[in-house]
């Protein structure tokens, strides 16, 4: 994706404009300029530019000023500009969406994932989604993928994935000798915590920390395990943090010991039956929600976000905790922090996945990101949708 230094500013503004839009549907531009502190001639050149592109559109006028005068004119994100799709991969299973781009799901589905190898299992997916996409009849403007391990999403790379038994995959450069659509790559719980960012995005969230589990049925096809599988994803100064190494969020309990196969130290026999036997469930969580407490501590969260099916019963696992890990509830009490269940919708990854790409689209890049193979600017997005003929930001 191509990098220029003299377009930061230009791009930068624009991602200003469109992501005020974004946060507030029938905004105006005397309102844009006046949030944004920039000039309205500025503000009249860069929207003149996204309605050329038909990224936005003029909708009915808005109430006119106490005063008297002209009723000004507002705007919207036109939702059929393009179309972003997200994978949530497992080792059992897939999900799969699209979405606009204000966000608005248009398509999911879900299944087993086939008996073949990883690239396999890509062009499956791809296949899938292709047929959605046309099927819609937007443009696709990018293709995000979901997955557990530990990713580096700048370069587009899967470092390692143990239940995919992947090390250094290129995912990025598997898309670009395939397919004409981007590829970005994230862990599948930091999809969760982009999730959280995009559904939040009109308020102050602060830093939060996202809790994403599910049931691992058990694949032989790549040697994964039965049980319930943990990762958890961060939210610092409005950014998701990945950590030095990509590896920020992959959960080890506190019973957890060098030579452990997996997250804790519990019986790994006794883990397969986490899905169906009481007192291993409660082990289980015990065991997760104790090890936590030394984490939002020392995070100092303002939430605490709870997805995925094994928390599905939230009364359950609240009075599991009050009876069972009442020092978890204890350290919320102590540093007044939230704790927010969203565990009935299955897709969350994947949606994750897709709204990654809309922060990225409606934020403002910092210089030390516009050498990721991840960055792309706004002229980028428009040689996506109009491979031929486009009109470039002035």
């Amino acid at each position: 994706m191509r990098i220029n230094n003299n377009n930061f500013q230009k791009n930068a503004n624009t991602s200003l404009v469109a992501q005020l839009i974004w946060k507030s549907p029938g905004i105006s531009r005397v309102d844009i300029a006046r949030e944004l502190s920039l000039y309205r001639s500025t503000v009249t050149n860069i929207i003149s530019a996204l309605i050329d592109n038909d990224v936005v559109y003029e909708g009915e006028e808005g109430s006119g000023m106490s005063r008297g005068g002209r009723k000004p004119i507002i705007l919207r994100l036109n939702e059929k500009f393009g179309c972003v799709v997200g994978f949530d991969i497992q080792p059992s299973h897939f999900r799969a969406v699209i979405l606009d781009i204000s966000g608005a799901l248009l398509f999911q589905e879900k299944g087993p994932i086939p008996k073949v190898g990883f690239e396999g299992i890509l062009i499956f997916l791809m296949d899938l989604a292709l047929k959605g996409v046309e099927k819609i009849g937007l443009p696709l403007l990018a293709v995000c993928v979901g997955i557990p391990g530990i990713v580096d999403s700048d370069r587009g790379f899967i470092t390692y994935a143990e239940p995919f038994n992947l090390h250094n995959f290129d995912i990025y450069d598997f898309f670009a000798k395939r397919y004409d659509a981007p590829v970005f790559v994230e862990n599948d719980a930091n999809c969760a915590t982009w999730l959280d960012m995009t559904i939040n995005r009109t308020i102050k969230l602060g830093d939060f920390l996202c809790l994403l589990a599910d049931y691992h049925e058990g694949n032989y096809q790549f040697g994964d395990r039965s049980g319930i599988g943990v990762g958890i994803g961060l939210s610092i100064g409005e950014k998701v943090y990945r950590g030095s190494h990509y590896s920020a969020g992959e959960f080890c309990s506190l019973t957890w010991r060098g030579g452990c196969i997996g997250q804790t130290g519990l019986d790994e026999k006794l883990l397969t039956l986490s899905a169906t036997d009481e007192e291993v469930w409660r082990a289980w969580m015990v065991d997760l929600f104790s090890s936590l407490v030394p984490v939002v501590s020392v995070l100092d969260p303002r939430v605490v976000f709870i997805h995925g099916k094994p928390f599905s019963d939230q009364k359950k696992i609240e009075a599991m905790l009050e009876t069972y890990c009442p020092q978890f509830m204890a350290i919320l009490e102590k540093i007044n922090c939230k704790l927010i269940f969203d565990a009935t919708d299955e897709s969350v990854v994947a949606k994750g996945a897709a709204m990654m790409y809309l922060q990225k689209l409606f934020a403002v890049p910092e210089l030390s990101e516009m050498e990721s193979r991840s960055h792309f600017d706004w002229e980028d997005v428009f040689d996506q949708v109009y491979p031929v003929k486009k009109t470039y930001l002035k």
